[in-house]
């Protein structure tokens, strides 16, 4: 295998959980969460909307989101509710084409 054909190949973590489908659920929950305020999701909702990946595995694909290098698209924050400290994660930037750009490097080629 080239290292061009493993720079594109996803990893493991990208494949039980895709940027895409991260996004997809802000989507619905908020309709447009790059221009919401208030699109934040707790651990909690993301345990919910994804029952089928186990917690460690969701820890790290939601580390792995935040800390990928390049465009930002998830980014994570902790507030004080109700006296209680919670982390939680949103949607970083003004446009959706990072995100799509983000998510198609897995993929192959960006194509302009």
């Amino acid at each position: 295998m080239t290292s061009k054909a493993r720079k594109n190949k996803p990893t493991r973590i990208e494949k039980i959980l895709p940027l895409g489908k991260v996004i997809e659920f802000f989507r619905r929950r908020f309709h447009d969460p790059y221009l919401n305020p208030e699109a934040e999701l707790s651990f909690t909702d993301f345990q919910t909307a994804f029952p089928e990946v186990l917690r460690e595995e969701l820890e790290e694909a939601l580390s792995h989101w935040v800390m990928r290098p390049g465009a930002k698209v998830l980014s994570t924050k902790t507030t004080d509710t109700d006296g209680h400290q919670l982390q939680v994660w949103y949607i970083h930037g003004l446009h959706e084409e990072h995100a799509e750009l983000e998510d198609s490097m897995s993929r192959g080629p960006i194509q302009a």
